[in-house]
């Protein structure tokens, strides 16, 4: 017995990653964790008590696929959870799963695309090869949410709300503005080809609300951008809840964590392969158009925040769960 937790979390941006680091930080306290990811963002975050397997962004899927077949063949560990996908980004985990009958395997159940779903027949997939699928907050109205083998939690958070930072300390320390000053923070954390639209945006967010505070939270400062407007600072989270608005995509944590927290979500539904980014976004107030976000986040600037106070669903999955 190893007593050690392997975390599959491939794919693009901070999501899958982040969401493997909240379950991940609170599992290490006990046993070690080691994830396998290809976030380009890899490098850029504090490893929570994790060991990271970072295979380059832009090692192509084949030689992705087959380091992947590497780590998980020849690593010792008694716990395999998948992120997302079933049969892995690139489908390398089919032949791999049914080698592995010996060691309890967990699937984490995002949303994804119906489609998706259908094509690879993943209904019977998961049935075959996972002990066990757990839904971290997505709901009820999920592709494979109905299976017998189910168990549902709030969302994954990588900080409980008692670690949260004093916010007005996170204002003066990380944010660099003044404690009184209505502040804005566009989380850039999706695909770095979305950065020159968040870019946009906090120019143009400044232009229309001087009085304000307007920062971008992104891994990289953007080119030809002043970087007294550019916060780098991971987790997120911390970001979002010194905020009074945020403006950003609809992906799992963005959304998340700003529910989590109190904090109003500006959201643009982006297009993703398996994610359904619209349908989250109904969760936030979505918009199409930067016009529409300047005009959204001038009617929630007034509006008073709660104070936040949630339940952290990785905290759960660790404790309660089948893992």
């Amino acid at each position: 017995m190893t007593n050690t937790w392997l975390i599959y979390a491939l794919g693009g941006g901070w999501g899958h990653l982040n969401r493997a680091l909240s379950l991940g930080r609170i599992a290490a306290k006990e046993r070690k964790v080691r994830i396998i990811t290809n976030s380009p963002y890899a490098l850029q975050i504090n490893n929570e008590g994790c060991t990271v397997h970072w295979i380059p962004d832009k090692a192509g899927i084949s030689a992705t696929c087959q380091q992947v077949r590497e780590i998980i063949l020849k690593t010792r560990y008694d716990r395999l959870i998948v992120d997302t996908f079933p049969r892995g980004l690139g489908g390398e985990l089919a032949d791999i799963l049914p080698q592995l009958q010996p060691i309890p395997r967990i699937l984490i159940h995002r949303d994804i695309n119906p489609d998706y779903v259908s094509a690879k027949n993943l209904r019977s997939f998961v049935k075959d090869n996972y002990d066990a699928v757990i839904v971290p907050g997505e709901g009820e109205d999920l592709p494979l949410a109905n299976l017998p083998n189910v168990q549902h939690t709030a969302p994954w958070l990588i900080r409980n709300a008692g670690e949260l930072p004093d916010k007005m300390s996170v204002r003066s320390r990380i944010l660099k503005v003044e404690p009184d000053i209505k502040t804005i923070v566009v989380c850039a954390a999706g695909k770095a080809s979305e950065l020159s639209l968040f870019t946009q945006l906090t120019l143009h967010l400044q232009q229309h609300f001087p009085e304000c505070a307007v920062r971008i939270l992104a891994a990289n400062c953007p080119p030809n951008f002043p970087e007294t407007l550019w916060v780098s600072h991971h987790p997120g989270i911390e970001c979002l809840a010194a905020a009074d608005v945020v403006v950003g995509g609809a992906g799992y944590n963005t959304v998340y964590e700003c529910a989590a927290v109190g904090v109003p979500l500006v959201a643009f539904a982006f297009d993703r392969l398996y994610d359904r980014q619209a349908k989250r976004a109904k969760k936030a107030y979505k918009v199409i158009t930067i016009e529409q976000a300047i005009a959204t986040v001038k009617t929630l600037l007034d509006n008073n925040l709660s104070v936040p106070s949630y339940i952290n669903g990785a905290v759960q999955a660790v404790i309660t769960s089948k893992l």
